[in-house]
């Protein structure tokens, strides 16, 4: 049995979307694969239980059946945070460590999804070196390509783990240095000890929200075509311009949120009439009943916000980009991905497995 801990040097990095690829891709191989988070940061309830939001729908993707609290036993928000400095949680490593034991159990390999950071965690014991050591896993980085920094950051991992550093996968690599990192920066880690696994592009769908998470996250309420919640938004568009002007640019970018004045109608029609996945109607103002019924007609979502424009159009720049890999069409295209880019032989090959079985 071999362990792979799947870390990054910040959050919103795209671990769960990397994690659920290489478990789809290695289980078609013929691998039995496992899978565990131990520190959380976005819990959820589940029944009785309370579990970390992306390893809840990872398990059950992948159709696991171990009890969840082994699968996300910790979770380090800020009341626990501040609960744990009241007082000490008992033995966070040898809970982490038995759980592990257990959900080990017939699998080939484990995929361990590491926390926001190298650090996140330390105050149970749990930072992803101190996880790396107690569940014996080798450690793979994904690292979000930056030009300056990507470098610095994959020989720094390499030296803060060690022998147990198997190597690198990078993220959202723009389209212009893709070839940069396919070949001389691929040349240079290999003189440096280091895997550099393949690299994946920057894409519009795995960045991409739904109409429902982004309407959560904006505290909103979806007052028309709630069927089409599972909707991908890719951009956003604001509207605060004449209704021939924003006609004309509306046309120019599809699968986009526009947002606007609730009382805006003109700018909501032109929206209307262009490829726009859902609408952003700020103030807290209802639209006209023109509106919203050639939004129901169409297909459109309405998404209703108290909040005024400037405030609201911060929020959804928040939200698109920091999307979470909870969709099958995300799913889909982060193993296509990976069958493309990365070298899933030579990541075997690193953990001492046959690369086909």
């Amino acid at each position: 049995m071999a362990a792979i801990l799947v870390i990054s040097t910040e959050r919103y990095s795209g671990k769960s979307s990397l994690v659920i690829g290489l478990a789809l891709e290695l289980r078609e191989r013929g691998f039995k694969i496992g899978y565990m988070k131990p520190v959380g940061a976005y819990p959820i309830k589940v029944g009785a239980d309370r579990v970390d939001e992306d390893a809840y729908f990872l398990s059950e993707a992948l159709g696991l059946k171990d009890d969840l609290k082994d699968i996300s036993p910790y979770f380090l928000t800020w009341d626990n945070i501040t609960r744990y400095m009241r007082k000490k949680p008992g033995n966070p490593p040898a809970k982490v460590k038995a759980a592990y034991e257990r959900l080990k159990e017939d699998k080939d390999i484990m995929l361990i999804e590491g926390a926001q950071n190298f650090v996140h965690g330390r105050m149970l014991g749990l930072s992803s070196f101190e996880v790396a050591d107690l569940l014996g896993a080798g450690v793979m980085l994904l690292d979000t390509f930056n030009e300056e920094l990507t470098v610095d950051r994959l020989l720094s991992g390499r030296d803060y783990f060690g022998a147990g550093f198997l190597g690198v996968v990078l993220n959202w690599v723009p389209e212009r240095r893709l070839e940069f990192t396919r070949g001389l920066l691929s040349r240079y880690m290999s003189s440096q000890g280091i895997n550099l696994f393949g690299s994946i592009p920057t894409d519009h769908v795995l960045r991409s929200i739904t109409v429902h998470d982004l309407a959560r996250a904006l505290n909103g309420e979806v007052i028309c075509a709630q069927d089409r919640g599972d909707e991908l938004i890719e951009s956003m568009m604001v509207g605060a311009m004449g209704q021939e002007q924003a006609l004309r640019l509306f046309r120019k970018q599809a699968n986009k949120v526009v947002i606007t004045g609730g009382d805006r109608s003109d700018i909501q029609l032109a929206a209307l009439e262009t490829p726009t996945k859902a609408l952003v109607l700020t103030g807290g103002h209802r639209p006209s009943p023109l509106v919203l019924g050639q939004a129901e007609e169409i297909g459109v979502p309405i998404i209703q916000v108290d909040y005024d424009t400037a405030t609201t159009v911060e929020m959804v720049e928040a939200a698109i980009g920091h999307q979470k890999v909870h969709s099958p069409a995300k799913i889909e295209r982060m193993r296509g991905f990976i069958r493309e880019g990365l070298d899933l032989d030579l990541i075997l090959e690193q953990i001492g497995m046959r690369a086909s079985k």
